[in-house]
């Protein structure tokens, strides 16, 4: 069973046996275990400054590292001196086989454009229009045809408009203005939760920008092996593909309900129905690596629960990549800069749970539950590698009491970072106590102010909240950078990075020591875990 990976390794065989040896002993001698005093907690977070933050996150981020991309072989430089550090500093191994590895396989593939189709049928009369340059597909493939009633949106439609709207087994066929880029991810996200049996998005970006889309469509996405494909049927089709369309002239003025000021809702005419026929096909397999590593806790029964602190220490790789969605840089002396660092994403998380990591080792009284410190990657592929994790975990699921998420948490504003799911469980509450007990961080835990990005489900600690870990997910929101060759280490403030850390570390100490287990609010549980749906 994985789970019983950290178990096996011969650090903790040994510790098991001292154990056994310890408690022979409590008839004579009690056993005190020691709490760690404010001096000594203030003397391990003093390991964490700018200095050694920089240090740190200019590793990770240096050119060489070639933007982390899943799978890369910087990924696999940055994953190994991760490692490095953590075997340094004493935390124990808790990968596969005894080691700080655990890898997965994924495979890439991408829409068969023979096989897939979308079939319009306006009032008898049949086309079938081909993949080729002009579509893109997402989403759930099953290779068999998609029907149902027509629903058409479009103009100015906002996650409010969607949000009453009952759309389950129709298929949307959503006139989208590329215009309103800021809104459109957010209603996608809206009718992707409204689970429509498919959704046909028309847009007339500017052609070159879709070629582009296209081409790296075609180069595959990355799914875990074993994993059923997720999401919503979608294809993206460009006006292009109507261009030779004798019925177009029969058709309403898309582009009317393109720009329309307000948002256009409206059943499809009598007699107009849309079919997609989506399939895709293996192109490649390869395998990534997780890091995770362990400071064991030091109560004889507790040291078996765990906080679980993540980061993702992949990025988008390179423009050269391709499949990354990395933006290049044009610089003022004529160079272009394709390479994607990911300085704030996430080398800055990574740092993060790294300082956590070497100050809870540093600890001379260790906290009751053990820490565990897990590196994950393919994130930005749809957080595959901890998807991977919450389902093969190296340690028993059902005693990870908290994860601790950290991503992006090294720009903006300098005396805050926001402090996503407080709302959920008491962790929030442990968290305010924290934040009260060190004012000398002067450093705000704030409450979500993006709630419209649904960002509660956009990174990591997500997959452990479906699996009923109560999660908290440190963020400092996006910047004009994300995603692109200037998110550098240049940008990124130390000081707030520093103290972010340290307030992580405190955290981590007060989780991992407290009697009683996070809890849930009973209404999250029921909506997120039971219910299996993103939070409102």
């Amino acid at each position: 069973m994985r789970f019983s990976t950290i178990h096996s390794i011969p650090e903790f065989r040994l510790m098991r046996r001292h154990l056994v040896r310890a408690a022979a002993l409590l008839v004579i001698v009690p056993v005190v275990v020691l709490a760690q005093s404010a001096k000594e907690l203030k003397k391990a977070a003093a390991f964490i400054t700018p200095k050694a933050v920089l240090e740190r996150i200019s590793v990770i981020a240096d050119d060489s590292m070639g933007g982390r991309n899943t799978p890369s072989a910087g990924l696999e430089k940055t994953a190994q001196w991760l490692a490095d550090n953590y075997q340094q500093w004493g935390l124990l191994p808790a990968g596969d086989n005894g080691t700080y590895f655990q890898r997965y396989t994924m495979i890439r593939r991408r829409p068969d454009a023979d096989a897939s189709f979308l079939e319009a049928n306006e009032a008898g009369t049949i086309t079938r229009y081909k993949f080729d340059k002009w579509a893109i597909a997402s989403g759930a493939m099953s290779g068999q045809p998609i029907t149902g009633p027509l629903r058409i949106l479009g103009g100015a439609l906002t996650v409010k408009d969607i949000e009453p709207l009952t759309l389950a087994g129709q298929v949307i066929l959503w006139i989208q203005n590329p215009a309103r880029s800021a809104d459109n991810g957010s209603v996608a996200r809206a009718l992707n939760a409204k689970t429509p049996a498919a959704v046909v998005i028309l847009t007339n970006q500017d052609p070159a920008i879709f070629a582009a889309r296209m081409r790296q469509s075609q180069l595959g996405r990355g799914m875990l092996e074993g994993f059923p494909v997720s999401g919503v049927p979608t294809v993206t089709i460009h006006d292009s593909i109507f261009a030779n369309d004798a019925n177009a002239a029969n058709r309403p003025n898309w582009n009317d309900m393109r720009l329309a000021a307000t948002a256009v809702m409206m059943d499809a005419p009598t007699g107009v129905a849309l079919t997609v026929m989506l399939k895709d096909a293996e192109i490649s397999r390869f395998t990534a690596p997780n890091v995770v590593a362990v400071v064991p806790g030091s109560d004889p029964t507790l040291k078996r629960e765990f906080v679980v602190f993540s980061a993702h220490m992949d990025h988008v790789g390179t423009a050269g990549d391709g499949v990354g969605g990395c933006s290049p840089l044009n610089r003022p002396d004529g160079t272009v800069d394709t390479i994607c660092n990911g300085a704030d994403d996430d080398a800055s998380g990574t740092t993060g749970i790294l300082s956590v990591a070497q100050a809870a080792a540093k600890l001379k009284h260790k906290p009751k539950r053990s820490i565990v410190i897990l590196n994950v990657s393919g994130e930005e592929k749809g957080l595959l590698g901890s998807a991977w994790f919450a389902a093969h975990p190296t340690l028993p699921m059902d005693k990870v009491i908290a994860n601790i998420n950290m991503d992006m948490i090294g720009r903006n504003n300098p005396d805050s970072i926001v402090v996503i799911g407080k709302q959920h469980s008491d962790l929030g509450a442990t968290l305010a106590t924290v934040q009260a007990r060190h004012p000398e961080l002067k450093l705000v835990a704030a409450d979500d102010i993006w709630p419209e990005q649904s960002f509660y489900t956009r990174s990591d600690h997500f997959n452990f909240a479906r699996k009923g870990v109560p999660v908290l997910f440190f963020f400092n929101g996006v910047h004009p950078q994300y995603h692109r060759a200037d998110d550098e280490v240049k940008l990124i403030d130390t000081s707030k990075l520093a103290r972010v850390a340290q307030l992580g570390f405190y955290f981590a100490v007060e989780i991992a020591n407290t009697v009683v287990r996070p809890k849930w609010n009973p209404d999250s549980y029921q909506l997120i875990v039971v219910e299996g749906k993103a939070p409102h």
